[in-house]
């Protein structure tokens, strides 16, 4: 009851303040000038009116208001062929040579009846249209640190049993509400933009997945949560309160509070948050943006007390196999993760450059993950002659414990347009894991054929020692080769 108690009062606090403030805001008046970008009054691009505006029309409310509502969205379809090779294979013999088609689309609507009042949907899909996910031996599952697959979960002995799951899913579904024009409130499922990394962002503790290094620039799926945006008359400074749902189990034990501060030093804009949920560390944050001659920079740090992270100590053959050290025990511990980066653009040479720095605090040392992937091996050549299916389990928990283990990373990615045409562009994405010295180097080429078809070429390098990382993930000093076709576009 008193975890019950010290969260209703959280909440009610935050409720509290959100309302205050918006009455506040509201006493001041809507006469008074407001200094702001409409770029940033829902914290979206503007929707523009598709009407003829009479002249005598408020410029604000005609750049905002639309009659009709907005329906658009996008579709990508492509085929590649890829090969592998290892260090052992022969040049005309790759190890495995694979077809993978993808079919991705997304549909949105957004409608904006008066200048103070919005509605965004959005829903993604994806070929095959259902997921049939086979219950059987080899299906990896980590349950707790524990290891194991379908077919051997305690009760289940059901083999090549299999359920269907849709692929359509609800991606962003809110609504925007103005109050007085001096208070934006936001309530639904949205992504929320916390930190400013390219490739890591440790300071972004809300969105429900991490960035991907191989699309970095990707929207990423956000939880429902309600957002109050204040911004301060007369300047270009912003407050943000949040509270935060969680959408697999609602309790006031699993609501989180945030609040994050923006201000404009400048040139340089400096955020300062805070973030607070009963079962899970609390977090501190920082993030810096602005230009350095002709490059931006970047930066964020985190502070966590606690963990939400659980860290492996030992792996053995006895259950549960990957032994952990309780949450408790790191409660009361902080952990400090930080990063750093620059982008550059130069638009008359279609030209771009990010580069990125990343300390992960909550990774492990170079021994200890040596320790663990040594340990690993071993228990899993055991377990190989007693029950390779739980062999084949732990292996792959194993991998999914050193993904991401590091302490220390950098990655970079440069991209060329038109070049020696104007429909060839060439990109390099580089990954490395500075703590093993591993990872991959990406260079990719792709033709524009028309506005909606475009063919593409790229080739992947592991490096790396067998047991650093992105090695291990491999399985070897891995590359491979990629050729494919895309047809996309929008509307």
């Amino acid at each position: 009851m008193k975890h019950f108690a010290r969260t209703s009062r959280a909440l009610a606090i935050a409720l509290f303040l959100s309302v205050a403030f918006a009455a506040g805001a509201q006493e001041t008046g809507a006469g008074q000038d407001i200094e702001m970008d409409l770029d940033a009054l829902f914290g979206d691009e503007v929707i523009e009116s598709e009407s003829a505006t009479p002249v005598t029309t408020d410029p604000v409310s005609a750049a905002l208001k639309s009659e009709s509502v907005r329906i658009g969205g996008s579709f990508s379809g492509s085929l590649s062929t890829s090969m592998d090779w290892d260090n052992a294979s022969d040049i005309f013999d790759p190890n495995t040579i694979g077809l993978s088609p993808s079919v991705r689309a997304s549909l949105f609507f957004d409608g904006r009846p008066t200048e103070d009042f919005r509605v965004l949907g959005s829903i993604k899909t994806a070929w095959p249209f259902t997921t049939k996910k086979i219950l059987a031996p080899g299906t990896v599952y980590l349950k707790d640190n524990n290891p194991y697959t379908d077919g051997d979960q305690p009760g289940n002995n059901i083999f090549n049993e299999s359920i269907s799951t849709s692929a359509l899913s609800i991606f962003e579904l809110f609504s925007d509400i103005s109050l007085n024009d001096n208070v934006y409130v936001r309530f639904g499922k949205s992504t929320v933009k916390w930190g400013v990394g390219y490739f890591w962002s440790p300071a972004d503790v809300i969105n429900l997945s991490a960035i991907d290094v191989l699309d970095a620039g990707a929207q990423r799926e956000g939880p429902v949560n309600v957002r109050v945006l204040i911004p301060m008359t007369g300047t270009q400074n912003n407050f943000y309160l949040y509270t935060i749902l969680d959408e697999n189990n609602i309790d006031f034990n699993t609501t989180a509070l945030a609040g994050k501060a923006e201000f404009l030093i400048s040139m340089y804009e400096l955020g300062v948050g805070a973030y607070y949920r009963y079962d899970t560390a609390e977090r501190g944050m920082v993030t810096f943006t602005g230009p350095l001659g002709d490059f931006d920079i970047f930066g964020e740090a985190i502070v966590s007390r606690g963990s939400a992270k659980t860290f492996a100590t030992s792996i053995d053959a006895i259950a549960p196999y990957i032994h952990s050290q309780p949450s408790d025990e790191t409660r009361e511990t902080f952990y400090f993760s930080a990063s750093t980066g620059f982008r550059y653009s130069d638009s008359n040479s279609n030209f771009s450059l990010v580069g990125q720095y990343y300390y992960n605090g909550e990774g492990y040392s170079k021994s200890e993950k040596d320790s663990l992937v040594n340990q690993g091996e071993a228990t899993i050549t055991v377990l190989n002659s007693i029950n390779p299916t739980l062999a084949g389990a732990l292996k792959g928990g194993l991998a999914g414990l050193i993904y991401g283990s590091g302490q220390h990373y950098v990655a970079m990615n440069l991209s060329k347009g038109k070049l020696f045409s104007d429909d060839l562009s060439i990109a390099l994405t580089t990954v490395a894991n500075l703590s093993d010295w591993s990872g991959f180097v990406r260079p990719s080429f792709n033709y524009v054929v028309h506005n909606n078809l475009s063919l593409n070429l790229s080739s992947n390098f592991v490096f790396g020692s067998s047991d650093s990382e992105y090695t291990y993930l491999a399985q070897g000093n891995l590359v491979s080769i990629s050729l494919g076709a895309t047809v996309s576009g929008s509307f």
